[in-house]
């Protein structure tokens, strides 16, 4: 019998101009692997934002294309790539919303970026060519589960607590980063050469963005990764079940 208790989990797609949605089907077999429902949340009109953000249990952004640096107050970077500013505007609402709802929210990636941005803080809009100090690679040409440098988590956070791990290996594929981190943000880890990997906020009762991609070990068999993804499906049915 099907289990109609499984939490709903939105899960934003990049959108190209001509309204095509994209997404690596990793999110939704990571989400469905943990024992939640996975939706690919489509871009509506902005009065139905609110209504869709009650519906859902909880919300992943995921990876994707650059962001719009007019969003932070910053002109363009001649090393900017490319940006979908209706897909950037979109996100941003649906962050806000959920944020406003408390509802269990990850960022992944480019995710945790634009909650970053979101809350009031900015990117770096080109790795190399804007950070100070020494840099590391951080968009890798290997396959997707290769591991490429390392991430050193802070004890004292949702995710130590979540994945049991202090210094791990994980992949890596940007080339933009956070910059200034926003005052409602704390930073939970980063790779060796200082860069954020990680944010949580004790604001609201599940706010986590990672810069790696734990989807892809989660789908290995990486149990610290799993962890991520049970504790997040966790939270969502928790919500669910209190709102119901």
């Amino acid at each position: 019998m099907t289990n109609r208790n499984k939490p709903v989990i939105g899960i934003t797609a990049r959108v190209e101009k001509d309204q095509t949605y994209t997404l690596d089907p990793v999110y939704g077999k990571a989400i469905l692997q943990s024992g939640g429902l996975p939706l690919i949340v489509p871009i509506v009109d902005e009065e139905d934002i609110p209504l869709l953000c009650e519906r859902l249990d909880g919300l992943i952004v995921t990876g994707g294309g650059d962001i719009n640096p007019l969003l932070y107050g910053e002109e363009p970077h001649p090393s900017l790539g490319a940006v979908y500013p209706g897909s950037d505007n979109y996100e941003k609402e649906l962050i806000e919303e959920f944020l406003k709802l408390d509802k269990p929210f990850m960022g992944m990636c480019r995710g945790l970026q634009m909650l970053n941005v979101t809350l009031g803080g900015t990117n770096y809009q080109d790795l190399e060519a804007e950070y100070e100090g020494k840099l590391y690679q951080h968009l890798q040409l290997a396959m997707r589960t290769h591991r490429t440098h390392s991430v050193e988590l802070e004890e004292d956070s949702l995710l130590y607590e979540i994945m049991g791990e202090k210094k791990f290996n994980v992949n890596s594929f940007h080339h933009q980063g956070v910059n200034k981190v926003s005052d409602k943000l704390k930073v939970v880890a980063r790779a060796a050469d200082g860069m954020v990997e990680a944010l949580e906020s004790k604001d609201y009762q599940f706010v986590i963005g990672i810069q790696w991609h734990p989807e892809e070990f989660a789908l290995q068999n990486d149990q610290a990764s799993i962890n991520i993804f049970d504790r997040f499906v966790k939270e969502c049915l928790k919500d669910k079940q209190q709102n119901q």
